[in-house]
């Protein structure tokens, strides 16, 4: 079978206007900027209107995305949304976005890897081009957590806020070196579902005890912020090592590292184990905060907005989520 190159050829990103500053959360619960900050890297957060839906800032996202592509939404033969808070049950998110960007020819679904929801969507899209499926993808990722989170928590509702972000993946014939995602590797672990856990209202609260020991289990986000630490770091660090060593790549070889934007703490850990400079990461994390599945995708907007991330750059994406899930990709710009 001929495998196809795959190119990101365009990204978007979009955020709420309503900003959440540290200075707003001392307003909600005993905490203060330097305490914040200092545990976590970030400084401000979106927050959608209440009559905003999560679909409106995915087509956002998606629709700059396809400008920066320049190319025609009628191109699109494939999306594929990254969600854990879509507003609806059903119809899946992707569907969507395609109504509200008019790509008609595609095929739509979503999927759940919450925070390394981009990642897992990532590494979807570029199989079904590399094997010649479809020609050209469209990535989106979008989250309302705010709408999920505890304000009376200040350990969990301090980390979380709103956001999209899109990638548009193209199928070119090989030629040459290798482009687009070279290798990945993806993990979960099941048994340890307690660690981060937001179950929906209509969930039996017998089953709900048996996956949390919780005196009471919220509809709310809720994890333990020491064990996810450790397994995020973790992790990550040994799932891009993995992949380093079967491409026998040091990492002065890598340009840059686009990371799950959870803690600032988790990445420092994360480049200082895998041995990938702090100050080639892309961060949007202290401007936006925790966007879960969106986080990599809008960090990876501003990075290739900025001029940061260019045609033949060797990156690697890398996220940890619930699950527990983890995992890193390789990808040749």
């Amino acid at each position: 079978m001929e495998l196809y190159d795959v190119s990101i050829i365009g990204t978007g990103s979009a955020l709420p206007e309503l900003v959440m500053t540290n200075a707003d959360m001392e307003k909600l619960v005993d905490t203060n900027d330097e305490w914040i900050f200092t545990r976590t890297g970030i400084r401000e957060r979106r927050r959608l209107k209440d009559d905003q839906p999560v679909a409106d800032i995915a087509a956002q996202a998606a629709k700059k995305a396809i400008e920066s592509a320049g190319i025609d939404p009628a191109e699109i033969d494939l999306i594929i949304a990254a969600s854990i808070t879509a507003d609806l049950v059903f119809p899946p998110l992707a569907c969507m976005v395609q109504r509200e960007i008019g790509a008609n020819r595609a095929a739509a679904f979503d999927t759940n890897a919450v925070c390394a929801g981009f990642l897992f969507a990532l590494v979807q899209g570029s199989q079904f081009l590399q094997t010649g499926a479809y020609k050209t993808a469209l990535i989106v990722a979008a989250e309302g957590l705010t709408r999920y989170v505890d304000y009376t928590d200040r350990n969990s509702c301090i980390l979380f806020g709103d956001g999209a972000g899109a990638a548009i993946l193209r199928a070119t014939p090989h030629q040459g070196e290798r482009k687009g995602l070279i290798d990945f590797d993806l993990g979960s672990d099941g048994t340890r579902v307690n660690v981060a856990i937001c179950p929906r209202p209509t969930a039996p609260k017998a089953w709900l005890d048996t996956l949390t020991d919780r005196e009471e289990v919220t509809p709310y986000i809720w994890q333990d912020g020491r064990a996810m630490f450790k397994a995020a770091v973790n992790g990550m660090s040994e799932s891009v090592k993995r992949i380093l060593t079967r491409q026998a790549l040091s990492p002065e070889q890598i340009d840059w590292l686009v990371p799950h934007q959870a803690n600032l703490r988790i990445i420092e850990a994360v480049s200082e184990r895998v041995g990938v400079p702090i100050e080639r990461a892309a961060l949007c994390l202290e401007e936006y905060g925790n966007t879960s599945a969106a986080s990599m995708a809008i960090a990876l907007d501003k990075w290739m907005r900025l001029g940061h991330i260019k045609a033949g750059n060797r990156i690697v994406f890398t996220a940890f989520a619930g699950g527990l899930s983890w995992g890193s990709a390789l990808f040749q710009m």
